[in-house]
């Protein structure tokens, strides 16, 4: 999914427009209304939360098989990205197996799964639903050794197929973490033991086990610097990159037995606690935006507990997300977001403020 010539971002900024400049929460403007913008100090971000299972490889598939496979303890997180490009409709999810030889008890924290013709609505129905579920623990299953329960969505030809689901699992006596092997799979009929089911050859994409599926930190901003960003999602290395401490970990592909990058870590949550300092001393209305530079999509957050949905936005084009006051004092809101599968970046959140 994501496009190494493309570099992926996330840019928060706070800025200034002309006198009587007003514009709707939900539209789109022009990228140039927001600029210029100066950069923000990057924070320093920490991993938090169990391993992220990335199975994004291979990304199209034409008939059955498994796409990614491997064994994790607790709780954990599964992101998918496939599309069908077969004459036929599959079903296509993640399947956890009880391998051991005791009885294990699997929640879900939070879950979703899109499936849609267009590949960056699939994300974002995915994401969307992940969003308003994560704060429900739900006993999903009670497994005796050798038991699989299983997440999926039939996808019929030239769909794609999206998911992102949270899991939780323990031992039935004593709660205790519990491993399980998951197995990311395409299906006609549901196989018995979706954990032997063959494992489909690798394509281009990545697939493989990340150590944490949350991310941390800590934004800064003070009214008086205006406009301001900070990329987040930026690409993990090369001539685009343009990462935060902290942002990127190296995960471990168990089918290929080799070392990984989740470029774009479709998959993290980035959880921020947004600090406003306003040495402007007056109260300001200020007002969020998200801009994909350099490539286009359909997006999902969180700003303050609270879901808001983008429509298509191309790199041309600003979606204005909400509009939030702050005080002489200032505030801090809490943001969570991720980049939707796929969608390319790279992403720039903007904020702009003027006298209430």
């Amino acid at each position: 999914m994501f496009k190494k010539k493309l570099v992926l971002s996330l840019a928060l900024g706070v800025g200034l427009f002309g006198a009587g400049t007003a514009f709707a929460a939900q539209e789109t403007v022009p990228i140039e209304t927001l600029q210029p913008a100066v950069n923000l100090e990057k924070p320093q971000l920490y991993g938090t939360g169990g391993k992220l299972i990335l199975s994004d490889s291979p990304e199209t598939f034409g008939g059955t098989g498994a796409f990614y496979r491997d064994v994790v303890e607790g709780e954990f997180r599964v992101f998918w990205h496939h599309q069908n490009t077969s004459t036929s409709a599959y079903s296509v999810g993640a399947a956890v197996t009880n391998t051991s030889s005791d009885t294990v008890k699997l929640y879900t924290k939070g879950k979703g799964v899109g499936v849609n013709l267009y590949v960056d609505v699939a994300g974002q129905l995915a994401l969307s639903s992940f969003l308003t579920t994560e704060k429900d623990k739900t006993l999903a299953a009670t497994l005796a050794p050798g038991q699989s329960y299983v997440v999926s969505a039939v996808t019929d030809p030239d769909l794609t197929n999206s998911g992102i689901v949270q899991f939780i699992a323990q031992t039935a006596i004593g709660n205790k973490p519990a491993a399980v092997t998951v197995t990311t799979l395409s299906y006609d009929t549901l196989p018995e033991r979706p954990d032997q089911v063959t494992i489909l050859p690798e394509d281009s994409h990545t697939r493989g086990t990340f150590p944490h599926f949350d991310r941390i930190g800590l934004l800064q901003y003070d009214t008086a610097m205006g406009n301001a960003f900070l990329r987040v999602d930026s690409a993990a290395y090369g001539q685009w990159s343009d990462s935060m401490p902290g942002e990127y970990e190296e995960g471990w592909d168990a089918v290929g037995g080799k070392a990984v990058i989740n470029n774009g870590n479709y998959g993290v949550m980035y959880r921020f606690s947004v600090q406003v300092k306003n040495s402007l001393h007056e109260r300001r209305t200020t007002s969020l935006f998200l801009n994909p530079s350099g490539g286009y999509g359909h997006f999902s957050l969180l700003w303050n507990k609270e879901l808001y949905e983008s429509g298509f936005v191309s790199w041309q084009n600003a979606w204005h997300v909400t509009d939030f006051s702050v005080n002489p004092h200032g505030a801090v809101y809490s943001s969570e977001m991720s980049l939707t599968g796929g969608s390319a970046g790279p992403q720039v959140i903007y904020f702009t403020n003027q006298a209430k």
